[in-house]
């Protein structure tokens, strides 16, 4: 490991597991003081000072710098969840920043995929959200540092049972198993009775996933190649791909100017750009105004 990383550390199975194969690759390569640890405390159960301490005992014994961070999430307009993984995701970039690693590496497994792909159905989701958790990514737009999840193809009964046969303890989070929550309530309940039917599931989720992450970024490329990312778009273009190909070319274009507008309306903008209607109309939709005329479609903040 030629570059410094940091291994974000819950004390849970799976980032235990990292923890011990980056430290086994490491000591192989004499590359252990490129790796450190961090321990993001949100102080929302009390369990998680002995996780703490958990850590930062596991680490000593590898020889690991460890550090523990606290943040303290609220109950915002997007929920305590959300705020909870915005700071944990900041704290870990600071970290990064602090001990100089170019990589932050995360234990997801594809159980993780698998329950965020049936949440986001059961919430209802578009073709992106069904690209749920990436491989690699940069903990920020423009950042130089990236995050990483290796163990995104292991089973979280892979993981477990790696640990028992290193003889590692990890910690429970009794939360993650609370039928109060969505994820408890799949991965109690539903997601084993699926499993029974289709062992496989899992795996297949994560390909699904890729899959629709593969299809967002043609949209992507082909959206800043032809111009859909422009405040103007000429109504032939629109005409030229059809109303099922515009909408979502539309629609990837307006992500990339963070512009955010409902998919049924991005849909209606596509449709009436393709119909033999050549009046004027005029669209609104969260903040946002689409003028349509027989030349050109643009799209602006509402005054």
């Amino acid at each position: 490991m030629n570059e410094r990383i940091l291994i974000g550390l819950s004390g849970g199975a799976d980032s235990t597991a990292l923890l011990v194969l980056a430290s086994v690759l490491a000591r192989r390569d004499g590359t252990l003081g490129n790796i450190n640890a961090a321990y993001v405390h949100h102080h929302l159960r009390t369990e998680a000072d002995r996780e703490v301490k958990h850590c930062a005992d596991l680490c000593a014994r590898m020889e690991i710098g460890f550090s523990a961070v606290d943040v303290y999430p609220t109950r915002g307009s997007s929920g305590l969840a959300a705020d909870a993984r915005r700071l944990r995701h900041a704290a870990l970039a600071e970290c990064a920043v602090t001990t100089d690693s170019k990589w932050i590496l995360l234990a997801h497994h594809s159980d993780d995929v698998l329950e965020t792909l049936l949440m986001r159905i059961g919430r209802g989701t578009g073709s992106r959200g069904l690209a749920t958790i990436p491989w690699v990514r940069r903990s920020s737009p423009k950042s130089p540092v990236r995050i990483a999840r290796p163990l995104l193809s292991v089973s979280r009964a892979q993981i477990e049972q790696f640990c028992r046969d290193c003889d590692l303890h990890w910690c429970e989070d009794a939360s993650n198993a609370s039928m109060k929550s969505a994820r408890g309530l799949l991965r109690d309940q539903i997601v084993p009775t699926l499993r029974k039917r289709w062992p496989a599931i899992a795996q297949h989720a994560l390909v699904a996933s890729e899959a629709a992450r593969s299809g967002e970024w043609a949209l992507k490329k082909i959206a800043a190649a032809e111009g859909w990312t422009n405040s103007e778009i000429p109504r032939k273009l629109l005409r030229s791909r059809g109303p099922e190909l515009s909408a979502a070319l539309l629609a990837s274009g307006l992500r990339q100017r963070a512009i955010s507008i409902s998919l049924r309306t991005i849909r209606t903008i596509a449709a009436a750009a393709c119909d033999a209607t050549l009046r004027p109309r005029v669209f609104s939709d969260n903040g946002f105004t689409a003028e349509l005329n027989a030349r050109v479609l643009k799209i602006t903040p509402s005054e």
